[in-house]
């Protein structure tokens, strides 16, 4: 019988840590926008909805949504259009689950066709909390440290 509780605690264990995902600070989160080469007068934009979409946490499954929709990772990309639960499909051709990784950089590409079309107003948590409001100040994130040299 111990044995038996000690098998399931681990299964447990083993089932959420495989769930959790990165939870990216604001930082890491502009960075990898910069890698994927979105303007800078955007990123604050684009942080501040990973925030209120998803807690800036790569492994969030959100729904079901309207007509049994899923949202999927930091960036909440819908299966409705834009990928498909289980195999490659929707406007960015891949899976939903692809967007649970911990690199971001394929849910970027995705979420820049989605802007490209529809805006940040493609967002609920965008335009709840984002829109009009003050945005995350990322200016610390890219400055240079300064080197001192001893003489």
């Amino acid at each position: 019988m111990k044995g038996l509780w000690i098998l399931i605690i681990l299964m447990i264990v083993t089932a959420h840590s495989s769930v959790e995902g990165k939870i990216y600070t604001q930082c890491e989160a502009a960075r990898q926008l910069v890698i994927a080469r979105i303007s800078r007068s955007f990123i604050s934009n684009w942080v501040c909805l990973m925030q209120y979409e998803s807690g800036m946490n790569t492994h969030l499954v959100t729904g079901p949504k309207r007509g049994s929709s899923y949202s999927y990772g930091i960036l909440q990309i819908n299966s409705v259009e834009w990928c498909t639960r289980g195999h490659r499909g929707g406007n960015c051709d891949k899976r939903c689950e692809d967007y649970l990784s911990d690199d971001i950089q394929e849910d970027i590409v995705c979420a820049k066709k989605i802007f490209d079309q529809h805006g940040f107003k493609a967002w609920d948590g965008w335009v709840k909390n984002c829109k009009n409001k003050p945005l995350p100040n990322l200016a610390h994130c890219f400055r240079r440290k300064r080197m001192t040299t001893e003489v």
